[in-house]
């Protein structure tokens, strides 16, 4: 393609001035930036605060005033939780701003920073940062493509939510992950750790070309190394060299080199158990697996010495049987085949002979038969025993590393220039301290220096809280992507990651205390004409909540929330027939629904098959889980409403917090309205909210008292069954105002 007369120009002009490059802002490192000063500021809590109250105040714009008590702690409990507060919780924070306000602003903030820490100490905070971390994992319990049998990986997400339950250092988080096998004396929970790079698809269909599907393994790995810790669009590179960004096609083999004497096949064993089909695994007994399995492995040895003297016993007993089956009754009850051998000389007897004749004894023996009958089944046992113990899928380095090379166009087939394993040569070098390998590289990825990765994890974390990242393009720190609307605060922000320790929970308790975290979320005409997308922030976010939340919520009002942490995925309400369509519908393509708690745990462990996830998760944007995903979509479609208010879960949910309404809430109606509107939204109801929730539960419930039919078959929705004491036709009625609760434009938002 030519240069246009304008471009060329453009280059001349450039040239003539001195033809200096500068490279792309991200990967220059973070610079130290001074916090502003913002003089008679009284409005700011944090460091944060002032980065923000600086730019507004050059815009001619004000914050806006802080969030209500209330609104502020389901913010923050759904943010840190995925969860809201419990109304004993709001009120009693709600209390402490109350007295704490008559102190000054200082006292409000260590009340916030109390309850943030409290938030972490729950065991659901872990659950909620597992949740993003997933997506750009592709974790799922299935290996994707046509055949999408089932894996076995859930023990690296109870690491996974582990790690951030107990505020692992990122950069000892990232370690783990890429190279927990590599570290010295590396432990199990290191070793199940690196299961984070087996979360990519498996192919297991017949008439895969190995060496095809190990280049898709290696690819997956190098574009999701760098779309997590670099945010570059590393794809891009993959058949030529990029082009917008500044890498080549030799830097992408380069990376892709570091994950390719992985200890593995290009096709997983469709004829062997989920459990056996894709190494390198790693066996999880439990303690009592343990203890059989060191048990019968006891007992097996012990048998082996009991088959030793058996056999010992025989050979020393052989000569005196011989003469003894030379007898005429002896020698009439031997085979025939059995009583020519021994009528030979040993000497003129083959090897063959001999060995058979050995059989025979054997055979004969009953200590000995007995002796082998014992073995077999204890090796039985021993067998039924490994396919009843959990394994992960792990990480394993070959002993002799697989040679790399350039692939033409990205093809399997088409190898060129031989590669080693290398870091990106438009970014800092690799220390010669560290080695070439996944080690070496997890070691780059967080070194200090690094001009991208403390960036990239502290844009996610304001994301996961503000709705969107300073940099709008979380995934895309390059030329096409969106520069960040606040440069400087976002390299104080990397800089003081760093200087932390790589601690998350700071960076977190950071933001969430900040003024800019706390205000109202309420639009001003003038901020929606000025900054409808809210890059100023001169407001609090609003956002609708993520697929697993808006579930989670709802089983939490009602009561039904199983709050069990970790453990295999689990099977809920799925909508009939939709699976096997998909799944061609026999054997184990056929979705087996849970029972009793698995119904009604956190949506987090819901069983993911890539092929056909749950659609209520896809409803609401969740991604597929073939390929990392670092920000999910926001849509607003009219089967969103249709599953909100029919779904299973749903209904149920409403069923449930109805009749918390009515066992909780009082005596009358209006009480009772009050207290699942404070379940749900956690607030105080105005007067006309109550009003019109009133007028609506009246008109249904005259309906469902003049209809006992149709009470009754709303009241059959779900398996778990309502209190036998609470009245038809007003659960009825109070189960159709829940739904709406439920459904409410505020109930479903996180502002």
């Amino acid at each position: 393609k030519s240069l246009s007369a304008v471009q060329k120009q453009m280059l001349e002009r450039w040239i003539a001035a001195g033809a200096e490059y500068q490279p792309h802002w991200s990967l220059v490192p973070p610079q130290a930036s001074v916090v502003p000063q913002t003089g008679d500021d009284k409005w700011s809590r944090t460091e944060i605060d002032r980065f923000i109250f600086s730019r507004l105040r050059a815009e001619g714009l004000q914050p806006s005033a802080p969030a209500g008590a209330h609104r502020l702690l389901r913010r923050l409990s759904l943010d840190l939780t995925g969860l809201p507060p419990t109304l004993a919780e709001a009120d009693a924070f709600a209390d402490e701003l109350r007295q704490a306000a008559l102190l000054g602003g200082a006292a409000e903030d260590q009340v916030v920073r109390r309850w943030i820490d409290q938030l972490f100490r729950s065991p659901h905070y872990g659950e909620r940062m597992a949740v993003d971390w997933l997506d750009a994992a592709r974790y799922a319990d299935t290996n994707g493509y046509q055949v999408d049998r089932d894996r076995e990986l859930w023990a690296w997400r109870d690491w996974v939510i582990a790690a951030f339950n107990s505020n692992q250092r990122f950069d000892q988080f990232t370690t783990e992950q890429l190279a927990g096998d590599l570290l010295p004396d590396a432990t199990v929970a290191q070793r199940v750790a690196t299961g984070f790079h087996r979360n990519h698809m498996l192919n297991e269909e017949g008439g895969v070309i190995p060496e095809e599907f190990l280049a898709e393994y290696c690819a997956d790995r190098a574009e999701t190394t760098a779309s997590i810790w670099l945010g570059q669009t590393f794809m891009c590179a993959r058949c030529h060299d990029h082009k917008y960004d500044a890498f080549t096609q030799k830097d992408y083999y380069s990376l892709y080199a570091f994950f390719h004497s992985v200890n593995e096949q290009g096709i997983g064993n469709y004829g062997a158990p989920i459990r056996r089909n894709a190494p390198p695994f790693l066996p999880l007994p439990t303690v009592e697996q343990q203890a059989k399995q060191v048990e019968l492995q006891g007992r097996q040895h012990a048998l082996a010495e009991q088959l030793a003297a058996a056999d010992q016993r025989l050979k020393a007993e052989q000569s005196a049987w011989e003469q003894e089956q030379l007898q005429a009754e002896k020698r009439a009850a031997l085979p025939a085949e059995i009583r020519e051998i021994v009528l030979k000389a040993a000497a003129d007897r083959s090897a063959a002979e001999t060995g058979r004749l050995e059989q025979h004894r054997q055979a004969s023996d009953a200590e000995r038969v007995q002796v082998v009958a014992e073995q077999a089944a204890v090796v039985k046992s021993l067998a039924e025993l490994e396919q009843q113990t959990v394994t992960t899928l792990v990480m394993e380095e070959l002993a002799v590393p697989r040679e790399t090379r350039i692939l033409m166009r990205g093809e399997y087939s088409k190898p060129g220039e031989v590669v080693s394993a290398e870091t990106p040569a438009s970014l800092p070098p690799m220390s010669s301290e560290w080695p070439k390998n996944r080690l070496g590289l997890a070691k780059w990825l967080v070194d200090p220096g690094h001009p991208l990765t403390a960036r990239v994890i502290v844009n996610r974390l304001w994301q996961q809280l503000f709705g969107v990242g300073l940099v709008r393009t979380s995934e895309d720190f390059g030329v096409q992507g969106e520069a960040p609307s606040h440069p400087e605060l976002l390299d104080w922000l990397a800089l003081e990651f760093v200087r932390s320790g790589w601690d998350v929970q700071h960076m977190l308790r950071l933001m969430a205390s900040s003024a800019v975290y706390r205000q109202s979320s309420v639009v001003t005409e003038q901020l929606r004409q000025r900054d409808p997308d809210n890059r100023l922030l001169a407001r609090g976010p609003r956002f609708r909540l993520q697929a697993e939340f808006l579930r989670d919520q709802a089983l939490c009002v009602s009561g039904l929330l199983v709050r069990k942490v970790g453990g295999p995925s689990v099977k809920p309400y799925h909508p009939p027939g939709l699976y096997e369509q998909v799944t061609a519908g026999s054997g184990t393509n056929v979705y087996v629904e849970g029972q009793g708690e698995d119904l009604y745990r956190r949506s987090l462990y819901t069983y993911w098959k890539r092929s056909v996830p749950h659609p209520a998760m896809l409803l609401f944007d969740a991604p597929f889980r073939e390929a990392c995903t670092l920000r999910r979509s926001r849509t607003n479609t009219p089967l969103q409403a249709l599953n909100l208010l029919n779904d299973p879960t749903w209904v149920e949910a409403a069923r449930f917090l109805a009749g918390r309404m009515l066992a909780e809430g009082g005596g009358d109606a209006g009480s009772q309205l009050r207290h699942g509107f404070r379940l749900v939204l956690i607030r105080e109801p105005g007067e006309r909210e109550l009003g019109v929730l009133r007028a609506g539960y009246e008109r249904v419930l005259v309906e469902f008292r003049e209809s006992s039919g149709e009470a009754l078959g709303l009241l059959q929705f779900g398996a778990a069954r309502s209190a036998e004491n609470l009245p038809q036709a007003e659960l009825a009625a109070m189960t159709v105002t829940a739904g709406v609760l439920l459904n409410l434009h505020e109930a479903v938002t996180r502002e």
